[in-house]
């Protein structure tokens, strides 16, 4: 199967800490460093963070990202007085 003319290339990182990124396809909306997405994984659907939208085509073959995750709830205004 040959890439899609749109296919964008994420890399993304499970932790916020993490030292190694993994690196994921994406053929909907495009996606932007700091998003939020879902990917698919042997432990279920998980939310993980764009850090870096490489440019080459990976050497290996890619998983599909799911989309972008929905925004966290706002939080509530508290009542400061």
């Amino acid at each position: 199967m040959t890439d899609s003319p749109n296919r964008q290339f994420v890399a993304v990182l499970f932790k916020p800490w993490d030292q190694r990124s993994y690196t994921y396809h994406n053929d909907g909306e495009p996606v932007a460093i700091g998003d939020s997405v879902i990917v698919a994984t042997a432990k279920g659907d998980q939310i993980v963070t764009v850090s870096a939208l490489p440019t080459e085509t990976p050497s290996f073959p890619t998983k599909p990202i799911i989309g972008k995750a929905p925004p966290p709830d706002e939080p509530q205004a508290s009542a400061a007085a």
